[in-house]
């Protein structure tokens, strides 16, 4: 790189202006597909002199780069192009990492909070971009096995762009990473997405991009066909959820090959955050958009964008999520406090006891709270929650899980909480790791978010470790 300014783009558009670009070409042949020939270009640094019409030329070259990328051969590894095109594509890459192992729980994420009718109106089309043969063929083998119903129905579909498009990209074989290397790791996904995007171009009117570590909010399909709609009069590029990175930002799909260019060109130079930022200044859009709600949570630790995440909460398969597979919870000394009704024999204190006495409430509505105060400030390292009867699951109750610090008065309430999970089928399971914080966990906090006539809660568990 030059040794210019972090991110100055007007020296990014001044070095850009006038300039030729190398094409190169890239030969490629794969199982039952023809050979086909494509283009690929880089940028180069010619001409450092201003011109108004750099930054036009900077998303003509964009739009160029992306219009030969259209032409790589992808290979369809499960499913076919919907036939009909959709209202909105969620699109996601994976490749093998510390965060591939949760590709299955997004994908059981996306599928699960959404209705029938919200279905109807999307496409998720994940791209495998990893080389690595055996891991294909493991992965897409997993996939089929786990939402055969989604392929069929034309919901989900599985790509992979062919090695050779990265040959004159990437210069490291990209099935080996040091994934301490955020850098490294941030420009390999970049491409991964510019090659999504390049597909994606023509399968709806809208493209959302998520990662493959992540779950989402129920109904977040409406969420954002609801913002679409507020905004249908206004012009924008990119509206966004509270994430980093590529993580719940929303586009035009006609801007796709434009930004596909764009992140071909400037992979190496700085994170998504600030690439997104410049092409949507490009496009005339001088300020973010935000939908209204927070729609996407991380799993993991090891998201590519936001590496520190400070819980791990798994989606519990409703055929495999077994509740008494567990250690002994700690469960702490505590007082439990709710706002909800009670009946005798169904008390607040019975989901903090491990015998099968259970907690059971009337006309619980959002905001209505159950909460596990602790007598003293521990570090809380694994929380479980268990609603609704044990076989049909009746009674379950939607809501989510937070954690408490800060306890002020006599009643210890705590002050501040900061977001654990969300139940899955009335259920959660998190494991919660902490940073240098130097702060204890004095609460628990089961929250509902949905009306339910009856709520039955069996179960609040604690794990903790205050060895320190």
């Amino acid at each position: 790189m030059l040794g210019i300014m972090p991110w100055s783009f007007k020296h990014y558009t001044i070095i850009l202006a006038g300039s030729g670009l190398l094409w190169f070409f890239i030969s490629l042949r794969t199982p039952k597909i023809n050979e086909d020939i494509y283009l690929l270009e880089t940028k180069r640094s010619v001409d450092q002199k201003f011109s108004s019409k750099s930054e036009k030329y900077l998303l003509e070259n964009s739009h160029n780069v992306a219009s030969r990328v259209s032409h790589l051969t992808y290979q369809y590894l499960a499913g076919a192009l919907p036939l009909k095109k959709k209202i909105l594509t969620v699109g996601l890459s994976s490749m093998q990492s510390p965060t591939g192992r949760y590709l299955m729980s997004t994908l059981r994420s996306v599928f699960r909070v959404s209705s029938k009718n919200e279905l109807k109106h999307i496409t998720v089309l994940v791209h495998l971009a990893d080389s690595d043969p055996d891991w294909l063929n493991e992965t897409v083998s997993t996939i089929v096995s786990h939402f055969t119903p989604q392929i069929l129905r034309g919901q989900l579909l599985v790509i992979h762009a062919p090695s050779a498009a990265y040959q004159h990209l990437w210069a490291q074989p990209y099935t080996v990473f040091n994934f301490s290397d955020i850098k490294s790791f941030q420009s390999k996904q970049m491409l991964d997405y510019a090659f999504l995007m390049s597909f994606a171009a023509n399968l709806s009117d809208y493209f959302l991009m998520i990662e493959d570590n992540i779950w989402c909010t129920r109904h977040f399909v409406t969420t954002i066909l609801q913002e679409l709609e507020a905004r249908k009069d206004k012009p924008w590029t990119i509206m966004e959820s509270a994430n980093h990175g590529l993580v719940g930002k929303l586009c035009h799909s006609r801007d796709l090959p434009k930004l596909a260019g764009f992140l071909l060109l400037f992979y190496q130079d700085e994170s998504p955050d600030l690439l997104l930022f410049h092409f949507r200044s490009l496009q005339g859009q001088q300020d973010p958009i935000h939908l209204s709600a927070f729609l996407f949570y991380h799993f993991d630790s090891y998201s590519s964008f936001l590496p520190h995440d400070l819980y791990t909460c798994e989606i519990p398969d409703s055929e495999k999520f077994q509740e008494y597979n567990f250690d002994i919870p700690d469960n702490p000394p505590a007082f439990i406090y709710t706002d909800m009704q009670t009946l005798q024999n169904y008390l607040p204190k019975n989901v903090y006891s491990l015998d099968e006495t259970f907690f059971l409430a009337p006309d619980a509505v959002p905001g209505h709270q159950l909460i596990v105060i602790l007598n003293k400030n521990s570090n809380v390292i694994r929380v479980q929650v268990l609603t609704g009867t044990a076989v049909e699951k009746l009674q379950s109750l939607e809501g989510k899980v937070e954690l408490g610090s800060n306890p002020t008065g006599e009643s210890k309430h705590c002050t501040k909480y900061t977001f654990l999970g969300q139940l899955w089928d009335g259920q959660l399971d998190c494991r919660v790791r902490y940073r240098q914080t130097g702060h204890g966990v004095s609460c628990v906090r089961l929250v509902v978010t949905s009306p339910k006539p009856w709520v039955l809660v069996r179960h609040i568990n604690i794990w903790v470790n205050d060895d320190d």
